[in-house]
């Protein structure tokens, strides 16, 4: 009774199932806690790793559903009648009332839709919003990137403009300090010449004097030994004045 269960079970749904009770892969595909449906808990980058964008399904994908497109599975489900929510948090959920954890047995229930065209309308009209939504989450992203694109370029700017300020700033003080400096220096430079002219001019005045008291002595001296000897017969003496 269970062989004959166990063949009338598809592929999809026991390799799906089997996928579910892989503990390595909770972190993107686990059950529910009651069990009775299953979430995708990152679409975005579970479709990407189906694609081969990432590691880890493209090297397990293969392995249950032997091949890498997660279009292809989100079509499977959908012909297997899962019913699929989108949650707030990103998640997709999906869920069949004969799809339950620690049920296997219950997968002989699950059949595959018919190819009518209403069934093929529901399928293209669930793969359209789901790659919608993944749509509108790209573009959310996008925005928020741009968004914060923004808040940085705003906050260049308003440093910019706080750098040049500050650079006019010191620019300016520099020049004052550099104008103070060059004051202070000219001072000192001015007294400096004013010294120099007072002790060239103070030299200039000891040379005259000496110069002057130097052609005047002669003279002096010869006065003095005319007078001596006018006054007395004794030899001359010599006096010299200094």
């Amino acid at each position: 009774m269970s062989s004959k269960r166990r063949v009338g079970i598809a592929h999809f749904l026991l390799r799906t199932f089997e996928m579910l009770d892989t503990p390595k892969l909770k972190h993107l595909i686990e059950w529910s806690t009651c069990g009775e449906m299953f979430y995708i808990k990152n679409a975005r980058e579970f479709a990407n790793k189906v694609q081969s964008r990432f590691k880890f399904i493209s090297q397990v994908l293969p392995q249950y559903f032997r091949h890498r497109n997660f279009q292809s599975f989100l079509r499977q489900l959908n012909m297997y009648n899962f019913v699929k929510k989108r949650l707030k948090n990103g998640w997709n959920q999906f869920q069949h009332k004969y799809f339950k954890r620690e049920a296997k047995n219950l997968l002989i229930h699950v059949h595959r839709r018919s190819n009518g065209q209403q069934s093929d309308e529901e399928e293209q009209t669930s793969i359209f919003q789901s790659l919608l939504l993944d749509q509108q989450d790209s573009i959310k992203k996008q925005q928020e990137q741009l968004q914060q694109i923004k808040y940085l370029q705003n906050d260049i700017v308003l440093t910019s403009s706080l750098l040049y300020q500050q650079s006019v700033i010191l620019q300016s003080n520099f020049q004052r300090l550099k104008n103070v400096l060059s004051f202070r220096l000219n001072q000192k430079l001015l007294y400096q010449y004013i010294e120099e002219q007072k002790q060239e001019k103070f030299l200039f005045n000891t040379f005259s004097l000496l110069n002057k008291s130097q052609s005047d002595s002669p003279k002096l001296t010869q006065t003095i030994l005319t007078q001596n000897h006018k006054e007395t017969d004794q030899e001359p003496q010599l006096f010299v004045l200094s």
